[in-house]
């Protein structure tokens, strides 16, 4: 296994050569009218890793660019995938069959459903991280691209999210990022693409929180997802992103992440296998790092 030294090297010795903000096949341009003022669409702002300015950050410690293997899970189910599009089911209805004691027929792998929608299903161990935790991150780590860098150091290059300004005060975890938009640019298996991801209530979609008690649920973060490039309003009814943090019997903590792409919004097989590929390292990464990162900067915007 390559060294921590070894990789940054590595990461350092490409970053003036890698497909910046690439656009994915087929994208159409959004009016530059409907972006956020402030947002950089490529540029010297887009770069794997960490520079100079970044290790001078006071949460640099934590960057690792060494990420640990996708589980044997994950691996047996992308062998298997594509699964039966019987298994699949939409973003409404998602609710029905993740607020269910135990597991379903498909946590790890992807299906596409009769009308073409694309579902990606990956469950990743995290065990030591609690609900206030996941929900801190989401609002902390878009403030910064160094922060999303942290998240998954050999994919993520850039992130902006709206509103742009940080009032956090009176507010939850979970209310400092519902209702904002991210603005990312990370690698997705080969290429690197755009996305917009614009944050929800759980409730909107028909979680029922009044169960998750219950059933060791202890929160959902859930967010309307548009890829290949940035546009406040480009979101469908069909694309969605779901991310669920449950606590096992023996105490630790799992996440149960699912993905819906309408298959007009760069939707195919690939994506899947791609897409469950990324969620799963940079989650099992964010595992072993945010609870002693949520401990040190908690009280910080």
């Amino acid at each position: 296994m390559q060294s921590a030294t070894a990789l940054l090297a590595l990461v350092a010795s490409v970053n003036g050569n890698v497909i910046r903000g690439r656009q994915l096949s087929g994208a159409a341009a959004v009016p530059a009218n409907l972006q956020p003022a402030n947002l950089t669409s490529g540029g010297d702002s887009y770069y794997l890793g960490f520079r100079e300015v970044d290790f001078e950050k006071p949460y640099a410690k934590y960057y690792n660019p060494v990420v640990s293997p996708i589980s044997d899970a994950l691996v047996n189910g992308l062998a298997g995938s594509p699964w039966p599009s019987a298994f699949t089911y939409s973003a409404q209805d998602a609710a029905k069959y993740l607020e269910q004691p135990g597991y379903l027929n498909l946590e790890n792998g992807y299906a596409i459903g009769s009308n073409g929608t694309l579902m990606i299903a990956v469950r990743s161990e995290i065990p030591q991280v609690t609900c206030d935790q996941y929900d801190w991150w989401f609002g902390w780590h878009s403030v910064e691209t160094a922060r999303y860098k942290l998240w998954n150091p050999i994919a993520h290059q850039y992130s902006y999210r709206t509103p742009d300004s940080v009032d956090w005060a009176n507010r939850t975890y979970a209310q400092r990022y519902i209702g904002a938009t991210s603005y990312i640019d990370e690698y997705v298996g080969n290429d690197a693409a755009k996305l917009s991801i614009q944050f929800i209530e759980p409730e909107s979609i028909g979680f029922n929180t009044s169960v998750w008690p219950e059933l060791g649920i202890e929160t959902v973060v859930v967010g309307k997802l548009f890829i290949g490039d940035y546009s406040p309003e480009e979101f469908d009814q069909t694309s969605y992103l779901m991310h669920m943090v449950r606590r096992m019997p023996n105490g630790y903590r799992e996440l149960r992440s699912r993905f819906f792409v309408a298959s007009d919004n760069h939707s195919n097989a690939q994506l899947g296998h791609d897409l469950a590929v990324h969620c799963n390292i940079e989650m099992t990464h964010l595992g072993s790092f945010l609870p002693a990162l949520f401990q040190d900067f908690k009280g910080t915007k």
